[in-house]
C-alpha cells in the first residue's frame, strides 16, 4: 500500500497496513462490524462474484450513469443530463428519499459503461441499500478479478515490478475470499469493505496494463491452508520483521507468524518520526475510553519478540501507574500518526517524541518487502511464502 493502505478482524486490524499509494495501506484487520440485516439482491449470485461495500452507511451518495444503464427502483427527479468525452450520461445526488423500496439497482445495458461514486469509477452492477438513520450503502457487485484489479491500484504502484504486483494480486484475491466466506456465514449483505480495515479497493481508475497482466496470469490463484482461503493480510512496511497474529490480534494463525525481513529497509515507509503534545496524547486517550489525565512519566516499554510495543506503563498526574496496550496506544492516537507499534518515545517536557519502523500493523505480506524481494528476482510464490508460512498454491474451486 503507499498510499495509507491494509483488514478487519477485526477491530484491532486496522491497526496497520498503509496502502502505498498514498502514506497509508490498508490498514490492519480489526473485529467485526455489527451489521444490521438488509435485504440482499434478489438475484442468485454468480460463481466468482463479489460483492463489495463502496459506500457505508452515507446521507448521500453522487451518481454518474451511463444512459444505456438501466435503473430499478429509483426516482430520477432531481437528475440531470450530462456528455462526458462525447457520451451521454445521467447525474444525480441519491438519497434515502430517492429510493422507491428497502433497495435499488443500477445494471449495466448494452455496451462498455462504468458508473461513477463519489467520483471513483466502478464496474458491474450496483446495489444501493436503504439503512436505518436514513444511511444509504452502496454495493459494487462485478467479477472477482476485475475487484482485484482495483484493489492493486489503490493498494500499490502499478509501476512495481511484475512479480510484487502478482504477489499483491493473490493475496488480495484470497483476502477476498476469506472475507465472503465469512459474510456468507452471517449473512452479511455484502462480502467486503473497500476501506484500509479490509483493503483499499478504487474502481478502474488507476488499472493500467500492468494490473491487468499481473491479476490475469495470476487468474484463479489463491493461498490455502488445511484446504482453505487463509486470512492473506498485508502493511506497508514490517520494519525489518513480521510479527504473528497472534501477537497482534491474540488469534493464532499458524501461517502468519513472525519471519525476518530486510528486503523493504530502502522503502519510503521504513523508518518515521512524529513529535506530540503530551496534551494532545492525553485527549486522545480520553476520547478512546482510556482512563487517564496527564502522562509525567513513562514508566515502562513492553515489546515482543519482534520489537513491538506490547504494553505502555505511564504515571499519571495522581501518582497512579496507567497501563496501555501497545495496539490500543496506536489506535487511539490514529495508525498514521503512530505508524507501527515498533517504536520507540521519550517524554521531553510537555512533548512525547517517536522514533519508528515500519508502517502498518506488520503481519504477513510486507509490500515493500515484496517490492524488494522482486527486484532482487524472487517470483510472485517465492515472496509470498517466505511471508505465510506452509501455505499452498492452488485454484479456486467451482460451487
Amino acid at each position: 500500500m503507499i498510499r495509507t493502505s491494509f483488514i478487519l478482524f477485526m477491530a484491532v486490524l486496522t491497526v496497520g497496513c498503509v496502502p502505498l499509494r498514498s502514506s497509508v495501506s490498508t490498514a490492519n484487520p480489526v473485529t467485526e462490524p455489527v451489521m444490521e440485516k438488509i435485504p440482499k439482491s434478489p438475484e442468485k449470485r454468480a460463481a466468482n462474484l463479489i460483492r463489495v461495500a463502496v459506500v457505508v452507511r452515507h446521507p448521500s451518495v453522487q451518481l454518474i450513469i451511463p444512459s444505456q444503464f438501466n435503473l430499478i427502483g429509483i426516482s430520477q427527479g432531481n437528475s440531470r443530463v450530462i456528455y462526458k468525452e462525447g457520451k451521454e450520461f445521467i447525474s444525480f445526488e441519491a438519497t434515502v428519499h430517492d429510493l422507491e423500496g428497502a433497495s435499488a439497482f443500477i445494471r449495466p445495458g448494452e455496451g462498455d459503461g462504468e458508473v461513477e461514486i463519489d467520483g471513483n469509477r466502478y464496474k458491474g452492477a450496483i446495489q444501493l441499500i436503504q439503512e436505518n438513520g436514513g444511511f444509504i450503502t452502496v454495493v459494487n457487485e462485478l467479477s472477482l478479478e476485475e475487484y482485484v484489479m482495483g484493489v492493486l491500484a489503490g493498494e500499490i504502484p502499478g509501476s512495481w515490478p511484475i512479480e510484487a504486483l502478482k504477489a499483491q494480486a493473490i493475496a488480495a484475491r484470497t483476502f477476498a475470499l476469506y472475507k465472503q466466506n465469512q459474510a456468507k456465514k452471517i449473512s452479511q449483505p455484502y462480502d467486503i469493505e473497500n476501506t484500509a480495515l479490509a483493503q483499499m479497493y478504487i474502481g478502474s481508475r488507476l488499472v493500467n496494463q500492468s494490473i491487468r497482466q499481473a491479476v490475469m496470469e495470476t487468474e484463479g490463484e489463491i493461498l490455502t491452508y488445511q484446504d482453505e482461503p487463509i486470512m492473506a493480510v498485508f502493511h506497508s512496511n514490517c520494519g525489518g520483521e513480521t510479527t504473528s497474529a497472534v501477537d497482534v490480534w491474540g488469534q493464532d494463525k499458524p501461517y502468519l507468524r513472525s519471519v525476518s525481513c530486510n528486503f523493504g529497509n530502502q522503502g519510503p515507509h521504513y523508518k518515521w518520526k512524529e513529535t506530540l503534545k503530551v496534551f494532545d496524547v492525553v485527549a486522545k486517550l480520553r476520547a478512546a475510553n482510556i482512563p487517564i489525565y496527564d502522562i509525567v512519566e513513562i514508566s515502562s516499554i513492553e515489546k515482543d519478540g519482534s520489537h513491538r510495543v506490547t504494553k505502555l506503563v505511564f504515571m499519571d498526574g495522581d501518582g497512579r501507574k496507567k497501563q496501555v496496550k501497545g495496539a490500543a496506544f496506536r489506535m487511539a492516537l490514529g495508525p498514521d500518526v503512530v505508524r507501527s507499534t515498533r517504536f520507540d518515545v521519550q517524554l521531553d517536557g510537555d512533548e512525547m517524541e517517536f522514533t519508528g519502523l515500519g508502517w502498518g500493523h506488520g503481519v504477513g505480506l510486507c509490500q515493500e518487502g515484496a517490492y524488494g524481494m522482486a527486484k532482487e528476482g524472487y517470483g510472485a510464490f517465492d515472496i509470498l511464502r517466505h511471508y505465510y508460512y506452509g501455505v499452498i498454491l492452488d485454484k479456486i474451486k467451482s460451487e
